[in-house]
Parts: structure tokens; C-alpha cells; sequence
């Protein structure tokens, strides 16, 4: 695989899981309430750390990769009642790690220009 795909396949990935737990934020006025704000702006926080984190990680893929891996040990523990949370939002974090990882290694074996 070229290298310019083993770079982008993580960025693209993150991308995708970000805008997948943005759809959780459509929940926000389920009980016939109206949309509150504050109620959208909670609800899209683990959305723009998921933004903030794939930023950081642009240039240097090493800090995806741990940031996804911590966020799945983390989910994992909070979420330790419901396996299968767990396997719909940890799992695609740990994708993400080793995608990150996988980047970081290749990158780490070009020859600098």
C-alpha cells in the first residue's frame, strides 16, 4: 500500500467515527422538549475533542494513537455494564489506534527529504 494512503486511511477513519457520535447529539430534544442549547452544546463535546484530537494528530500520528487508545480503556471502564457500547464506540477507538499507529510506524521508516 502506498504511503500516502497509510497516511490519509487514519484521517479519513477519525473523520467518520467523529461525525458517528455526532449523530448521538440528534437526541437532545427526544423527551418533547425542545433543544436546548446547552443540552446540544454537551452532546457535541466529545465531537469537538474528537476535531481538537485528529488536528494534533495530523503531523504527528503518534499522539492519535494514544489519545484513541486512552479514550478506549476509558470508555471501556465507564461503560463496563454494556458490552456492547463498549464494542459500538471502543471498538472503532481501537481501529483508530492501530490506524494511527500503523501511520506513525510507516512514517518513522521514510527516508526524510
Amino acid at each position: 500500500m502506498s504511503p500516502t494512503a497509510i497516511r490519509w486511511i487514519p484521517r479519513i477513519a477519525a473523520t467518520l467515527f467523529t461525525l458517528f457520535i455526532s449523530l448521538f447529539a440528534f437526541d437532545t430534544g427526544e423527551n418533547g422538549g425542545g433543544v436546548r442549547m446547552l443540552d446540544l452544546l454537551m452532546h457535541l463535546l466529545p465531537t469537538l475533542f474528537c476535531v481538537v484530537v485528529i488536528v494534533s494528530a495530523w503531523k504527528r500520528e503518534w499522539i492519535g494513537a494514544l489519545v484513541f487508545l486512552l479514550l478506549a480503556v476509558v470508555y471501556g471502564w465507564w461503560a463496563s455494564k454494556h458490552v456492547d457500547w463498549i464494542l459500538l464506540i471502543g471498538g472503532p477507538m481501537l481501529l483508530l489506534t492501530g490506524l494511527y499507529t500503523w501511520a506513525w510506524v510507516q512514517r518513522k521508516r521514510m527516508p526524510s527529504p
